[in-house]
C-alpha cells in the first residue's frame, strides 16, 4: 500500500494506471495457466471441411458448406467462461489460369461469433453477416451452426464462358477479435491456432 502510494505521488497518473492494468493481465494469465483445466496446454483445436457443393439455379451459383469445428481445450475453457469466440468462414471463386498466377474473382467472409450465456445455461451463435442467432443448449450443436454456410449466393450473373474457376473454402478462428489476457495466451499457444487449410475444387459448369 506504502509503495503503491509513493508511486502515484511521483508519477503521472496514465502511468500508474498502465502499471495497474499490466499487473492485472499478467495475475489473470497465472491464474489461467495454472488453473486445473489446463488452458494454457491441451488437445489443439481442429477446423475442417465435413461437406460442400455447389448449383446453379438460372445464371446464380450458390454454395452449401459445413466446417467440423472442434476447440482446443482452452478455447473450450474459455467459452464455458463466457469469453466470445469468432469464426470466419472464407469462400473465394478463382479464375484458373493456364499460364499465370489464378486470380480471385469473387470473395466473401462469413463470420460467426459463439457465446455462452450462464443465465440461459445456452450458447449463442450469432451470424454476422446475416444479423441473425440462434440458441443451443448443447455446445455440439452450436458448433455444427457456427460452421455452416447456407444457400450463399456466389454471383447473380453467369461467370466468364472462356475461363475456368475453382472454388476455395477455409475457416479460421479469429484469434485477434479475443479479449486481450486471452489473446496472449492464443499467442503463446499452438493449440490456439485454428485454421483449417484451403480446400479447392473446381466448379462445374
Amino acid at each position: 500500500m506504502f509503495a503503491e502510494a509513493r508511486l502515484a505521488g511521483t508519477l503521472p497518473v496514465s502511468w500508474v494506471a498502465a502499471l495497474i492494468r499490466r499487473r492485472a493481465v499478467v495475475l489473470l494469465l497465472s491464474a489461467v495457466c495454472c488453473s486445473p483445466s489446463q488452458v494454457c496446454a491441451g488437445h489443439p483445436g481442429i477446423i475442417k471441411l465435413e461437406d460442400a457443393h455447389t448449383w446453379r439455379i438460372d445464371d446464380g451459383e450458390y454454395l452449401e458448406a459445413q466446417f467440423s469445428i472442434e476447440l482446443s481445450s482452452g478455447a473450450e475453457e474459455a467459452v464455458r467462461n463466457a469469453v466470445p469466440l469468432l469464426f470466419e468462414l472464407q469462400v473465394q471463386v478463382v479464375e484458373i489460369h493456364t499460364w499465370l498466377w489464378d486470380s480471385v474473382d469473387i470473395e466473401f467472409t462469413e463470420q460467426r461469433q459463439l457465446q455462452y450465456h450462464a443465465l440461459s445455461e445456452s450458447y449463442q451463435v450469432k451470424d454476422l453477416n446475416a444479423g441473425t442467432q440462434g440458441n443451443y443448449s448443447r455446445l455440439d450443436d452450436a458448433l455444427r451452426a457456427a460452421g455452416k454456410i447456407k444457400n450463399m449466393l456466389l454471383t447473380e450473373q453467369p461467370l466468364d464462358r472462356g475461363p475456368d474457376y475453382s472454388i476455395r473454402l477455409r475457416g479460421s478462428l479469429d484469434v485477434e477479435s479475443l479479449p486481450t489476457p486471452v489473446r496472449l495466451i492464443a499467442y503463446i499457444s499452438s493449440d490456439w491456432n485454428m485454421v483449417s487449410k484451403w480446400y479447392k475444387w473446381q466448379l462445374v459448369r
